[in-house]
């Protein structure tokens, strides 16, 4: 989320900046719910 680069980078106007170069000419998709590759990939733990 936008928000959250304004936050972590404790400047709105720089973010702003970074993600309008970022995502010039890109299409913002948002996916929810379970995702697949994590409920189903295997950690440095597993045996």
């Amino acid at each position: 989320m936008p928000a959250d680069w304004a936050k972590m980078l404790d400047d709105e106007v720089l973010a702003t900046a970074i993600l309008d170069r970022l995502l010039f000419r890109c299409e913002v998709i948002s996916l929810t719910g379970k995702s697949y590759r994590m409920e189903n990939r295997k950690t440095i733990f597993d045996s």
